[in-house]
């Protein structure tokens, strides 16, 4: 499956990566899955944000399928209908493509190389911090050094609840692009005015813990207690992994609230210097692997390998090498065996 080629070095460096990944992961606990690459588009369909970018067929029956456009939505499917309570917590990991129609020009930038992590049965702040270490160690794993803007999906549900399903979709949406001017336009007709204001300035909060407590003790009392809590349970996970070491790889982004409608608590996004959009996301979806049979708290993360190879670290670089010139095979190949052995190339 996929649109894309992928060269030698290229090549060599995008599967030297996904090797580190699958140790590290599998170091942690993470065990491999596999899913499929296509299924019937109808189960799914609640659940994509946008179906114009959705690859889809039809089969001999006439039936309407999808290709693999986000690897954690076929995984639910996939835990939730083989999954037994005997089995939690479970942890998996997985990687492979993923085709998402967003060029119609050059349908190889339609191909994404999507690897990550999801923690299922588990539920709290330990588990939310479980996640963003192993991302974390992700990062140093593949010396790269991303910031992760994190958001909370429970703050914007405890924010809208009073809501209609529909606006709420809409908000999302506002945030998520953050078009505030339209946001704007939204809430007044619903809520009080100084309640406008406030919620404005609540999504476009970017900074860190000390300044969100600022933040919260200038609100004036216009925090209701959900969203209380909610902001709470971030400053927490930031206390913590500032205590872990990670705090400078993670800033609190009250806009990030999750572009899948899944989610129901912390959702992060991952960002590096010269790629023009996120290249990690995740968070945590306690009600998704129940819609395909069986209730289960779960968080994970998911990154775009291909869209940060070349920055990776120089490890994953291919190694020195050297022509053997010797004329006689036999000791070429003896020289030969010499140079592999100290992890260098030999080409005779």
């Amino acid at each position: 499956m996929g649109t894309e080629t992928i060269y030698i070095e290229d090549a060599y460096k995008h599967r030297q990566a996904n090797e580190e990944l699958g140790k590290l992961f599998t170091s942690w606990g993470y065990l491999p899955v596999e899913t499929p690459v296509f299924d019937f588009f109808d189960i799914y369909q609640e659940f994509i944000p946008v179906e114009k970018d959705i690859y889809r067929l039809i089969d001999r029956e006439g039936d309407l399928l999808m290709l693999r456009s986000d690897i954690t939505l076929f995984l639910a499917k996939q835990m939730g209908l083989s999954l037994k309570d005997t089995d939690l917590p479970v942890r998996v990991c997985y990687s492979g493509t993923i085709l998402r129609h967003q060029n119609r020009e050059d349908i190889s930038k339609n191909e994404f190389f999507q690897t990550g992590v999801e923690l299922i049965g588990k539920e709290g702040k330990n588990a939310d911090l479980e996640i963003l270490m192993l991302l974390h160690s992700t990062f140093k794993s593949l010396e790269i050094k991303p910031i992760v803007h994190i958001g909370s999906r429970k703050l914007l549900d405890a924010s809208i609840s009073d809501f209609k399903e529909f606006d709420k979709k809409e908000i999302l949406n506002m945030i998520s692009y953050r078009d505030f001017e339209k946001l704007k336009n939204m809430l007044v007709k619903n809520v009080d005015k100084k309640r406008v204001n406030f919620l404005i300035d609540l999504f476009q909060f970017i900074g860190n813990k000390e300044e969100l407590n600022t933040f919260i003790k200038s609100s004036g009392g216009l925090i209701n207690s959900r969203e209380s809590t909610a902001l709470n349970d971030l400053i927490n996970i930031m206390d913590s992994l500032t205590q872990l070491g990670a705090g400078n790889s993670f800033i609190i982004d009250l806009s990030e609230v999750g572009n899948q409608p899944y989610y129901t608590g912390i959702v992060f996004q991952g960002y590096i210097e010269g790629v023009d959009s996120a290249v990690v996301s995740g968070g945590r979806y306690d009600d998704l692997l129940g819609e395909f049979g069986f209730p289960a708290p779960s968080v994970g993360f998911s990154l775009l390998l291909r869209k940060i190879e070349d920055q990776l670290g120089k490890k994953f670089s291919l190694p020195d090498q050297e022509n053997i010139t010797d004329q006689d095979f036999i000791s070429g190949f003896k020289k030969a065996e010499k140079i592999r052995k100290d992890g260098r190339i030999a080409i005779l």
